[in-house]
């Protein structure tokens, strides 16, 4: 195995065939996630202490909130660079009760960075929580409707509902906001052949 695939793996949930591979090639942040995974939250966050890196300083914010209990606010880049992702990975670890945790911080989340509800909705509608997505997306157009990003995740999420009309709506939107907007304008002249 080499790191690539067992990045891959890492990230795909199959912690159990790389936490070893990380722990033995001294792969200390890897080694932390892998840990996450598995549950083994005390260890993660003993380690994480001993790592002076952004990531690390993130992990030791996140285990906390993870755990339903709050301790020290992210800052507004470890929002942005590392919530999506993480949410990601423990979606595929299935670990739903984690991501209900962190979903609970939604509005500190939003605090500290204004893009939170949209980087939410995203993560949700990416690993098939429509609903919940559509809730985060909605609120996060009631505070920023000239986001063109924003429409198009309504355009995505039109579509995953399979619900053609209001997708070409939300398309048309984008092209308000920004006419060269390449996404919405490719997805609009696809829905127009519907």
């Amino acid at each position: 195995m080499n790191y690539i695939e067992a990045l891959n793996l890492l990230e795909n949930g199959k912690v159990k065939e790389c936490i070893d591979y990380f722990k033995n090639n001294n792969y200390l942040i890897e080694y932390i996630y892998a840990l996450i995974m598995t549950d083994n939250l005390e260890e993660a966050e003993k380690l994480s202490e001993q790592i002076d890196s952004v990531r690390a300083d993130w992990v030791l914010k996140l285990i906390p909130i993870m755990q339903g209990k709050l301790k020290e606010y992210p800052t507004y880049f470890q929002i942005r660079n590392f919530l999506e992702i993480d949410i990601s990975m423990l979606f595929k670890a299935n670990k739903k009760e984690y991501i209900q945790c962190i979903l609970n911080e939604a509005d500190i989340f939003q605090e500290i960075n204004s893009e939170s509800y949209k980087f939410l909705g995203r993560v949700l509608l990416k690993n098939d929580y429509p609903y919940q997505a559509k809730m985060f997306l909605d609120r996060s157009l009631n505070q920023y409707y000239n986001d063109v990003e924003l429409h198009y995740l309504f355009v995505e999420y039109y579509l995953y509902m399979k619900d053609f009309t209001n997708a070409k709506r939300a398309a048309e939107n984008c092209i308000k906001i920004n006419p060269d907007y390449y996404p919405a304008k490719k997805t609009l002249n696809e829905l127009m052949s519907i």
